[in-house]
């Protein structure tokens, strides 16, 4: 093969549109050829740029380099097509199809080759953004629908804390920080029928694992109540139902349990009444 034929699949190959044995047979060739490797790169930048302007806004030219080779290829090609006679005649250069090494691609479709290869590297880095954007977007909206429904579930507890200080008979207890939390304080109100809203302020989220515990304390029994969790305010708000036997006189406590809870404290006391 001559070495323009090489050099006429050069800019096929760029872009990937040879067949896997013209793209051994060039490949073999640029090995050991510096002006097709050199040439080869050149080509593979331009595809590369051009795919990746053809999502911005301002057009890309070709470079000097690449424009002088251009128009050389072209009067390269346009001697090639024949030479003249002393008389002044023009003889033929151009060689039969049939002798000539049959190709599964012609030098008339490789431009045509560039402009397909461009407009689906166009299409696939198009499609790739708009995925990443869709992704971001349910991100975004997932986050969102979990604040609104955190706001909506902290609203509806203002809302019953409120209810429930504005009945009738509704007690108030404070509880206050013990050396193991001094920053903390609690609020405890609870009706006559032992229904009981906690809200505590200054306890820190609790460790992975753990969760704060209230304690109905009759009698010197202390008897369980739920857990809760606080957040990055450090404010948490608990409803509970006071046991009857600690409706009348108990102590109320705050410890630091495993998250699930359990029957008898083994944490120390952060809050106290």
């Amino acid at each position: 093969m001559a070495h323009q034929d090489y050099q006429e699949m050069l800019t096929a190959q760029a872009l990937n549109a040879l067949d896997a044995d013209d793209a051994r047979v060039l490949e073999a060739h640029v090995q050991g050829c510096a002006e097709c490797r050199i040439e080869l790169s050149s080509w593979e930048d331009t595809a590369a740029g051009l795919a990746f302007a053809a999502l911005g806004t301002q057009p890309v030219e070709p470079t000097i380099q690449l424009r002088e080779r251009t128009l050389q290829a072209i009067r390269a090609e346009t001697l090639a097509l024949g030479t003249f006679e002393g008389d002044g005649s023009r003889v033929s250069n151009v060689v039969d199809l049939d002798q000539r090494r049959p190709r599964s691609w012609t030098p008339a479709l490789t431009w045509g080759a560039v402009a397909a290869a461009v407009v689906f590297a166009v299409l696939g880095a198009s499609i790739f953004i708009l995925w990443q954007q869709n992704l971001a977007a349910r991100d975004e909206l997932a986050r969102l629908t979990q604040q609104v429904r955190e706001a909506n579930e902290q609203l509806a507890r203002q809302r019953d804390a409120l209810g429930m200080v504005a009945t009738p008979g509704t007690r108030m207890t404070e509880l206050a920080g013990t050396n193991e939390m001094p920053g903390a304080h609690a609020m405890l109100a609870f009706d006559q029928s032992g229904r009981a809203l906690l809200m505590a302020k200054g306890l820190p989220p609790p460790p992975t694992g753990k969760a704060y515990q209230l304690w109905f304390i009759a009698g010197g029994r202390p008897l369980p109540g739920k857990v809760f969790t606080t957040d990055n305010s450090g404010a948490g708000m608990l409803t509970d139902q006071i046991p009857a036997e600690a409706l009348k006189a108990a102590v109320f406590a705050i410890t630091l349990e495993p998250k699930d809870g359990v029957p008898a404290p083994t944490g120390a006391i952060y809050l106290k009444s």
